[in-house]
C-alpha cells in the first residue's frame, strides 16, 4: 500500500516518494479555457496547497525535464496543455501571517516579509541575481521593483503569479474586528494597492496568467476597485470537487486498503467528512480531503482507526463560530444560533458581495458560516437556500461551542460520562442519562433556545455523550423514509454486534400544552413510529427501543417498546 501523505502539500514530494495521489489534473485545461486571471475559494485545511503545489511544477519553465517523471499516469500526462512548462512562476504564500495584537502597519510587515521570501526564492530557483534595494518599499512598490526587475531580464517567457491563501491574514482579522480589517484593504490599505499593481501588469501583458486560492470572498470585494479583473470559479458546477474528493475518489483511495475493512472505513468517512457541496444546482457532495488523509494515515502502521476521529486542529476551532457568528457587533447572533443548533440547518440566501463599512445583514452572517466550511448548501429553493451542517465533525464543533455556551452561564455538563455509557452498552437502557438530561433542563431555564422543543432535548443526549470514545451518538437515522431521533450505539463496529443498541424517539410537549389526552396521543404516535424503525448496522435482537416524552422539563415517560 502507498504511503498517505497527510499534512503534505508539496506535489513533488508526493509523487517522487511514492505517497497516494489522487488526480486532479485534469482540471487544468478547464482553468486555461475559462479565464487568465482565476480566484477558488474553499474552506481551510480542504487541500487547495497542494492544488497550487501541483500547478506549480506543470506550468514551471524550469520542472520542464521532470515533467514524465511528476506527471505520469496522470490524466495531464497524456492530455497537456499548450502551456506545459511555458512560465516563470512567482509562488506566494500567505498562510503562515499571523493577526493577533498586530496594527496594519505591522500586518503589513507581515506581508512584506512573506512578499520578500517568495522574490527571494524566485530568483535564487531560476538563477537570476535580484539586486533591487527593497529594504523600505512597501507591498506595492516591491512589486512594483520586481516586475521591472523581471522586464529587463527579456525573458521569451512570461509570469504566472500563483498565490496560496490570498486572504488568510485578512480573514483572520475579519474574524475578530472588521475596523483592523478595513485598514488593510480599504482605499488607504495596501491590500489593495498590493492587487492593483497585478491587475496593472497584467493589462501589459506582463503577468500572462494569475490563479489564487482563499476562503472568503470579503477580501476580493473589499478590494474590487484594485483588482475587478478576476474570475471567481468557486461556485461553478464544473469545479465542485476540483478541491476536496469525490465520493468516486474516495472509494478509489479505500482500494489500497484488504476488502475486509473497505466497507467501514468508507461508512465512518461518509458520516465524519462528507457532505459538502459548493454549487447550488449540483447536489454532488465532497469530502473534507485532509481529513479523509488523517484518518487514513492512522492505518499505515496498524489497521486501526485514529483514536480521535477529529483532527484536533478543527474541533479547537469552534471558537471561530462564535466570532463569526457576533461580526461587527450584529443583532442576528442568538436567531442564527438558535436555529443552527435546533435544527441544524438554516434558511438564507448566499452573499457574494460584502459591504464592511455598513452593518452585517442575517445572510451575510449565514453566508461567511458557508464560505468557512461551518455550513454547506442542503438544497436551493425558490425562497432561498437551506443550509445544513456537514457532517459529524462539524456537528461536533457546533456541539462544543454550546457545551462552552452553557458553561458561561454557569451550567457544567459532566464529563464523566462512563456510568451512562455502561448502562446503555451493557443493558440497553437510557435511564440514567435521561434522569441527568432532567437535571441540565432545570438548570438551562431556556436561557439559550428561543422556543424550547425536542430537537434541543436531542441536542443534550448528543452533547452530554460527545466526548465519550465508546459511544457513537447518531441523530436523525434515516429508515425508510422516516427519522428516528437518536440512536446510542458502539464506536466500535465489531462490538456493535456484541452490546446492546438504543434507539429513542423523543417527543416533547410544553408544560401550557399539556393534557392527558394529548399525552396519550403523543404516546400512540411515538410506538407506532418507533415500531417502523429499524438499524441495519448491528445485531437486530440486541436493538432497545424506547419512547421518551418530555413535558417541559420532566421525562414524564421513559418506555421501552417491543417491536
Amino acid at each position: 500500500m502507498k504511503k498517505i501523505p497527510y499534512g503534505i502539500s508539496n506535489y513533488k514530494k508526493i509523487i517522487e516518494e511514492d505517497y497516494l495521489y489522487v488526480d486532479k489534473t485534469m482540471y487544468l485545461e478547464k482553468l486555461e479555457n475559462i479565464s487568465n486571471t482565476l480566484v477558488y475559494l474553499r474552506p481551510g485545511r480542504f487541500g487547495k496547497s497542494l492544488f497550487t503545489s501541483m500547478m506549480y511544477y506543470y506550468y514551471d519553465i524550469n520542472s520542464k525535464k521532470l515533467f514524465d517523471r511528476l506527471f505520469k499516469g496522470t490524466y495531464v500526462g497524456k492530455n497537456y496543455t499548450k502551456n506545459k512548462n511555458n512560465y516563470y512562476i512567482l509562488k506566494l504564500d500567505f498562510s503562515g501571517i499571523t493577526t493577533a495584537k498586530k496594527d496594519s502597519q505591522e500586518l503589513e510587515q507581515s506581508f512584506v516579509i512573506k512578499l520578500k521570501a517568495g522574490i527571494k526564492e524566485f530568483a535564487s530557483y531560476y538563477g537570476y541575481n535580484f539586486t533591487e534595494n527593497i529594504n523600505y518599499l512597501g507591498a506595492d512598490q516591491i512589486l512594483i521593483s520586481f516586475i521591472n526587475w523581471f522586464q529587463s531580464l527579456k525573458l521569451e517567457n512570461k509570469l504566472y503569479i500563483i498565490i496560496d491563501e490570498y486572504d488568510n491574514f485578512t480573514n483572520a482579522i475579519l474574524s475578530g474586528d472588521g475596523k483592523r480589517f478595513l485598514d488593510v484593504v480599504g482605499n488607504e490599505g495596501f491590500l489593495k494597492s498590493f492587487y492593483a499593481i497585478i491587475k496593472e501588469y497584467l493589462g501589459l501583458g506582463v503577468i500572462d496568467r494569475f490563479f489564487a486560492t482563499g476562503i472568503c470572498p470579503i477580501t476580493l470585494d473589499a478590494m474590487t476597485t484594485g483588482f475587478n479583473i478576476s474570475t471567481d470559479i468557486s461556485n461553478h458546477p464544473e469545479f465542485n470537487s476540483m478541491i476536496g474528493f469525490s465520493h468516486e475518489e474516495v472509494y478509489g483511495l479505500i482500494d489500497e486498503f484488504e476488502e475486509s475493512l473497505r466497507e467501514e472505513i468508507y461508512n465512518v468517512m461518509y458520516y465524519n467528512y462528507d457532505g459538502y457541496t459548493f454549487n447550488k444546482q449540483n447536489d454532488e457532495k465532497v469530502f473534507n480531503a485532509t481529513l479523509v488523509m488523517y484518518y487514513l494515515k492512522s492505518f499505515e502502521f496498524s489497521y486501526f482507526p485514529p483514536e480521535e476521529l477529529m483532527d484536533k486542529n478543527i474541533i479547537a476551532n469552534y471558537s471561530k463560530i462564535e466570532r463569526l457568528l457576533r461580526l461587527q457587533n450584529n443583532l442576528y447572533f442568538e436567531e442564527i444560533l438558535n436555529d443552527i443548533l435546533t435544527f441544524s440547518e438554516i434558511k438564507g440566501s448566499l452573499t457574494t458581495s460584502f459591504n464592511l463599512e455598513k452593518d452585517f445583514k442575517k445572510n451575510d452572517i449565514i453566508s461567511l458560516l458557508y464560505y468557512f466550511g461551518y455550513l454547506t448548501i442542503k438544497k436551493s429553493t425558490s425562497t432561498g437556500i437551506i443550509y445544513r451542517i456537514p457532517n459529524e465533525v462539524m456537528k461536533k464543533v457546533y456541539t462544543e461551542f454550546f457545551l462552552n455556551l452553557l458553561e458561561e452561564i454557569e451550567i457544567k455538563v459532566t464529563e464523566d460520562t462512563d456510568e451512562f455509557v455502561s448502562e446503555i452498552l451493557e443493558d440497553g437502557s437510557p435511564y440514567k442519562l435521561t434522569n441527568y438530561i432532567e437535571i441540565i433542563l432545570k438548570e438551562l431555564n431556556n436561557r439559550l433556545f428561543l422556543n424550547f422543543n425536542e430537537k434541543n432535548v436531542q441536542l443534550l443526549y448528543y452533547a452530554i455523550l460527545l466526548n465519550n470514545k465508546d459511544i457513537l451518538v447518531i441523530l436523525e437515522n434515516e429508515t425508510k423514509g422516516r427519522f428516528s431521533d437518536i440512536i446510542l450505539t458502539s464506536s466500535n463496529y465489531q462490538k456493535r454486534l456484541e452490546k446492546y443498541s438504543v434507539m429513542i424517539k423523543l417527543k416533547y410537549i410544553k408544560e401550557k400544552n399539556y393534557s392527558h389526552k394529548h399525552f396519550l396521543e403523543k404516546k400512540e404516535e411515538g410506538i407506532k413510529e418507533l415500531k417502523s424503525y429499524k438499524y441495519l448496522e448491528c445485531d437486530e435482537t440486541r436493538i432497545r427501543k424506547y419512547l421518551i416524552i418530555f413535558v417541559g422539563k420532566k421525562a414524564k415517560l421513559i418506555e421501552k417498546i417491543e417491536s
